[in-house]
């Protein structure tokens, strides 16, 4: 007792999820265009595409001075500056 519906009905329901399909994908590009909007007055840093910042290749290992205390970078030729600096 399955009837086959008429030609107007297929095209009516072709018609409606045609409709909410493209809602849909109006709504994602709104919502992307909103995170990015926020994002970039945040000024987080810009992401690449497993979400992890773009910049992580600049971070810099740092060790702590034992004489003065402050945080000097590891590669550093100078370090803190102090004559009896350790690094």
């Amino acid at each position: 007792m399955i009837a086959i519906p008429s030609f107007g009905k297929l095209i009516l329901l072709i018609a409606i999820v045609a409709i909410v399909w493209y809602g849909f994908r109006f709504l994602g590009e709104v919502d992307r265009a909103r995170r990015q909007a926020a994002r970039g007055a945040s000024g987080a840093a810009p992401r690449t595409g497993r979400g992890r910042p773009a910049d992580l290749a600049q971070v810099e290992d740092t060790v702590k001075c034992r004489a003065c205390g402050s945080y000097v970078p590891v590669r550093s030729p100078s370090r803190c500056g102090r004559s009896d600096c350790p690094y």
